[in-house]
């Protein structure tokens, strides 16, 4: 922004003198009229400067501060953001290592009770191979096709 200013600043001397040096040459006026109106001319001119770069100034100012508090907002709410989702992906690691424990107690529970039902039914198969081996006749002959006679 200051080197426009200085861009600027040149442009206006630059231009202000060469309408000085052509009033000189085209003037119609005596010599002390021309001084009189070159010098009215320089302090408008002035005056026209001082006036631009106040508003530049003022508007330079303003743009300023409407970025700084663009920017604080913007952080303000990056920040608040940034603190929403990470309680949310805490509240969402908390809720899946609850379910991760129940589902975890769950299949242990169903693994000691199919456990207990496999067991229960070994022993129930157990004692009736045991029943059915006591009521067989310990002898029996057999023959060469492997049937009973």
């Amino acid at each position: 922004m200051a080197d426009n200013k200085g861009d600027f600043l040149i442009g206006l001397l630059v231009g202000g003198a060469l309408g000085a040096a052509l009033a000189l040459l085209y003037a119609p006026q005596s010599g002390e009229e021309t001084r009189e109106t070159l010098k009215r001319k320089g302090g408008e001119l002035k005056d026209t400067a001082m006036d631009k770069y106040e508003k530049v100034k003022d508007q330079t100012a303003s743009i300023a501060s409407q970025v700084k508090d663009s920017s604080a907002t913007l952080a303000s709410s990056v920040k608040e953001s940034a603190s929403n989702v990470a309680g949310r992906v805490g509240e969402t690691l908390h809720k899946v290592k609850a379910d991760v424990a129940e589902g975890v107690g769950e299949v242990k529970e169903a693994a000691a009770a199919e456990a207990n039902s496999l067991s229960a039914t070994a022993r129930d198969q157990a004692t009736r191979l045991k029943q059915a081996a006591a009521t067989t006749p310990a002898t029996e002959s057999k023959g060469s096709n492997g049937s009973t006679t």
